[in-house]
């Protein structure tokens, strides 16, 4: 496989070079492990070397049949997406199924699925063939974290981890792509090169993050402010579902309904994921405000507005703003129990309020 070795099968992918390094291996070698689990944060490129990797071993070494391979145009090389929030029995019985026969063309044939969204049959249906693979399947499992899979899948897997990209080298891609803010984008994201790119040219991830900083220096409102603030960066998430259901319909002509509940259940899960970035935002917005507070303004992601934090870190000098980071860490925690959006910001940014940040508020608003 030489031939694919020279051309660069990972071309164009930033950092982690050991996990490059692994893959780049085990394709242009003899053999190599039926099942890898790509482990890392969202946007850090493991879907993207997943395709790039089942490319090539389809192809066993044909350029061509790489290229179409990357393109998604080659039949052994399959990717399952989530109904909805789960990959479903039924999914998982169709990949058993085509996995038990021979590649169509390809010198192997490759499954991509998320590993982290399997329910327990799902999960169970393919333990067997992970304990007892046969022919050339191989099997790419992707994961936030290990933590998000069962123990019986990941531990017959190859873990594969994928780690943050270092912000300068985000920052460099994004200027070369004529980004005008590459800085500022590649800070919001992160180490997320996919978050960093939404965040540079999608408009609503910035009127949520506008939406966000309106919320989170709001302390001398009462309740009712509070509640319209997170109203309304409920409203910007919901904006980003509805670009996202748009852009998904955009790919059919004449979109059917089997495509139009694809397109609301991409929606969704783009709204929740905005609510979600959200509250990383105010996270990440405390977080600047405690490192201005001690000098370090360097440290800041909010490179664009750090006048407007310091500000607001000399008219609250008590102020724990790194509690206050701390205590949307929790709130994210009640989005995995579908509690309500707005209920969840409303009591988060009433709490920050009220324990967080009370020495700073009574010095500014006496009686408050």
């Amino acid at each position: 496989m030489t031939e694919l070795a020279e051309a660069g099968i990972f071309d164009g992918i930033l950092g982690n070079a050991p996990a490059l390094t692994l893959l780049k291996r085990a394709v242009t070698s003899v053999g190599g492990t039926h099942a890898y689990l790509f482990v890392g944060p969202p946007g850090v490129g493991k879907r993207t070397v997943a395709r790039k990797f089942g490319a090539a071993l389809v192809a066993g070494g044909v350029a061509a049949m790489e290229d179409r391979g990357r393109r998604g145009l080659h039949p052994d090389l399959v990717e399952v997406r989530p109904e909805g929030a789960f990959t479903t029995i039924g999914q998982v019985r169709e990949v058993l199924r085509l996995a038990a026969s021979r590649p169509f063309e390809g010198a192997r044939r490759v499954f991509i699925l998320e590993a982290d969204t399997f329910n327990v049959q799902a999960a169970n249906a393919l333990l067997k063939t992970l304990e007892e693979p046969e022919g050339e399947t191989v099997f790419v499992l992707l994961a936030a974290s290990r933590e998000g899979v069962m123990p019986t899948i990941s531990s017959r897997a190859q873990t594969v981890r994928f780690n943050p990209v270092a912000v300068r080298e985000v920052a460099e891609f994004l200027r070369s792509r004529g980004v005008e803010e590459p800085d500022l984008a590649a800070a919001l994201g992160r180490g997320s090169v996919g978050l960093s790119i939404r965040y540079a040219g999608e408009t609503e991830m910035q009127e949520l993050r506008g939406a966000v900083f309106e919320a989170g220096f709001a302390f001398a409102e009462d309740f009712e402010a509070r509640h319209r603030a997170a109203s309304r960066i409920v409203g910007r998430a919901e904006a980003v579902g509805a670009a996202r259901e748009a852009a998904y319909l955009e790919a059919f002509e004449e979109p059917d309904r089997r495509a139009k509940e694809g397109a609301k259940r991409a929606g969704r899960a783009a709204r929740d994921g905005a609510v979600r970035e959200a509250l990383k935002l105010l996270a990440l917005l405390y977080r600047d405000a405690a490192a201005i507070e001690v000098g370090a303004e360097e440290l800041a992601a909010n490179v664009d507005r750090v006048a407007e934090i310091r500000a607001r870190v000399d008219q609250y000098p008590e102020a724990d703003w790194a509690g206050a980071a701390l205590a949307l860490g929790e709130a994210r925690v009640g989005l995995a129990y579908n509690v309500s959006p707005e209920a969840i910001l409303e009591v988060t940014l009433s709490r920050i309020r009220r324990t967080i940040l009370t020495p700073s508020l009574e010095k500014s608003y006496p009686g408050s």
